[in-house]
């Protein structure tokens, strides 16, 4: 198993494919392996790079009450450069997009395209869910992590998704448990976090993808990146929820890979 160093932390990295290097950074309580659906695909044209973030997956990490969205963009940095890439496509899920937008902005050097799916800028300009859906997202530590899925799960994944497919993103997670120590310290990392009076900054070209179904990290989030952000492009799918990558997997990818093709070949 490959390493990087930072802060403390010894970040779980691998990579599969060859050519243009591709870091996908996932979301909240989830290892890298719930990018299953979406890492083969893109691995058949570029070199894939997935880490866990700190708190989750094979992540080692020191205790903490609270990791912050700039730490663990500090976090991906060290493993571009323990992957030897000086830059790379970023690609960033829910907190994710967060972590991607923060490494961009201080790292922008690292960055040849910026990719944010079912994701917000933070802060007070974000538009929040539901109060039901916000006390699910902060006591749902207190159920079985089974339990705490399904409860989810009305508010995370399209209406039209099959069972089957939710069934089998829950047979990857269960695969390698939550401490609830690890998704504390994510979510409170995301508290007070913002980088939306800085995203005029940004001038990577920058793909914007939302389910037009979430209920979690709800679709105006995705308007406020696009106008934000200079030239970004949206793309809003309507039988998708905040796991898009599940609910409309093939949409997902081709957007993704248009993006990325793109910018390869200016």
């Amino acid at each position: 198993m490959a390493f990087a160093e930072n802060r403390g932390a010894q970040i779980h990295w691998t990579s599969l494919g060859r050519g243009t290097p591709v870091v996908l950074i996932m979301g909240l309580g989830c290892s890298s392996a719930l990018w299953f659906r979406v890492a083969p695909r893109l691995a058949k044209t570029h070199r894939v790079i997935l880490l866990d973030n700190r708190g989750v997956g094979k992540t080692r990490t020191p205790l903490a009450l609270v990791h912050r969205v700039s730490h663990m963009a500090e976090d991906v940095a060290a493993v571009l450069k323990a992957a030897g890439e000086s830059n790379a496509h970023v690609v960033g899920f829910s907190m994710g997009g967060m972590i991607a937008q923060q490494l961009t902005i201080d790292h922008p050097e690292r960055v040849r395209t910026l990719s944010l799916l079912g994701t917000h800028s933070g802060g007070i300009w974000a538009m929040q869910a539901s109060a039901q859906v916000r006390h699910l997202l902060f006591t749902k530590n207190r159920m079985s992590q089974e339990d705490s899925l399904r409860a989810m799960r009305p508010y995370t994944y399209a209406r039209g998704t099959p069972d089957v497919l939710f069934d089998e993103d829950m047979l990857v997670r269960l695969a390698e448990p939550l401490t609830p120590r690890g998704y504390e310290a994510q979510l409170y990392g995301l508290i007070g976090w913002s980088a939306y009076l800085q995203l005029p900054r940004l001038t990577c070209p920058t793909l914007v993808v939302h389910g037009l179904q979430d209920e979690l990290i709800l679709p105006a989030n995705s308007r406020v990146l696009a106008e934000r952000i200079p030239g970004a492009k949206l793309i809003e799918l309507v039988d998708a929820s905040h796991w898009l990558m599940t609910d409309q997997t093939e949409a997902v990818v081709e957007a993704l890979l248009a993006h990325i093709d793109h910018a390869d070949r200016r």
